[in-house]
């Protein structure tokens, strides 16, 4: 349950509700209901990308208590300084993902499931990479 204060348990409730939903859509009973999941991944990405930016400016905005194990101030602020970076990095690469799922999501739009399946397209099949 979100807590919407504790960035730590919500976290942590995030990486689980990600691990349930990789178990959950192994099969899709309705293939229409792929189109509601891609919107729900791209709302979760954007807030994902939100929050990579956040832990980032954390990272800058609290340098002044950052150190090693050893003592070393000036080491610890440049880690510091390093992870941020690297975390706007991801939120970067974050939002390039945003744009694609965005686009599969419009694509996806436009598919009208029917009951019954037409000719299977071998080459579609997800699990033969």
């Amino acid at each position: 349950m979100p807590t919407f204060s504790n960035p730590v348990e919500d976290a942590a409730d995030a990486r689980e509700a990600v691990r349930a939903l990789a178990h959950a859509s192994r099969a899709f009973a309705d293939p229409a209901d792929t189109y509601q999941v891609v919107g729900e991944l791209l709302g979760t990405l954007r807030s994902l990308e939100q929050v990579l930016e956040q832990v980032a400016a954390a990272h800058v905005l609290h340098q002044d208590k950052a150190f090693l194990d050893n003592g070393d101030r000036e080491a610890g602020v440049d880690e510091a300084w390093a992870a941020a970076n690297a975390l706007r990095r991801a939120a970067e690469l974050v939002q390039s993902a945003e744009t694609a799922v965005d686009q599969a999501s419009q694509h996806s739009s436009y598919i009208a499931w029917h009951p019954a399946p037409v000719a299977s397209r071998p080459e579609l099949d997800p699990f033969s990479r």
